[in-house]
């Protein structure tokens, strides 16, 4: 019986896409994002979702009982393509809590300024702990690209200390932090467990990003197509 390619490939894109799993983190945990292999029922959806569609196979301009090298041997077979596109939906009471780390803060006692490297990531709001923080502690401001105001006054003195960071990320926010995750997520999905030998992967990045506004919907699709080696020997 022929390996079940097809849907191994499929199965491993949809398990990783609900863990958030890429090379060297992740970008949600289980249960924050709902994957469908398929388009759901209206009455079934929930978000913010991922929708994994396959829209074509039998792609790749290899044809059928080609030689092909496998490892040591040369096997009859073909390398064979699966096209699919993801869709992205988010909707207004959609919401995942985002926590990171910046280790380059310094702060003084007694005072409410902090200066870092970067505080392109930062908002009014966002949530902040660590070392000499006090419970509960948000940004109050952000002054410049390098430093910004805290609700409470630090209680320690310290340079580069290592401090967290969290944000509920909502709507168009949300929709572009999954945009990136994702992607991250499909390239680096590591098919070599399932006994699959994928060849190649091309990615074509979001596309009909945009809002519906009688669905209030934030939405956005990619493409990817997906080649490995089909052998029958």
């Amino acid at each position: 019986m022929a390996t079940d390619h097809l849907n191994i490939v499929e199965r491993k894109l949809v398990d990783n896409l609900r863990t958030g799993t890429y090379n060297g983190g992740t970008g949600w945990s289980s249960g924050d994002i709902t994957v469908f292999g398929q388009f759901p029922d209206t009455e079934d959806i929930k978000y913010p979702c991922i929708i994994v569609q396959m829209l074509a196979n039998g792609i790749e301009q290899q044809f059928m009982g080609q030689a092909i090298s496998s490892g040591s041997s040369t096997v009859t077979g073909e390398l064979y393509g699966i096209g699919f596109n993801m869709h992205i939906a988010v909707d207004k009471e959609s919401s995942i809590t985002v926590v990171w780390d910046n280790p380059t803060c310094d702060t003084t006692d007694e005072n409410t300024t902090v200066t870092c490297d970067d505080t392109a990531q930062f908002s009014a709001g966002t949530t902040v702990s660590g070392s000499g923080i006090p419970a509960g502690t948000t940004i109050a401001s952000v002054t410049n690209s390098t430093s910004f105001v805290l609700s409470a006054a630090a209680e320690a003195t310290a340079t580069n200390v290592t401090l967290t960071f969290s944000n509920p990320y909502k709507q168009r926010r949300l929709l572009n932090y999954l945009m990136l995750n994702c992607a991250d997520v499909l390239m680096d999905c590591d098919f070599t467990p399932t006994g699959t030998e994928v060849v190649q992967r091309q990615y074509t990045g979001f596309q009909n990003v945009g809002y519906e506004a009688t669905l209030e919907i934030w939405a956005a699709r990619t493409g990817m197509i997906i080649v490995f080696k089909n052998t029958r020997d």
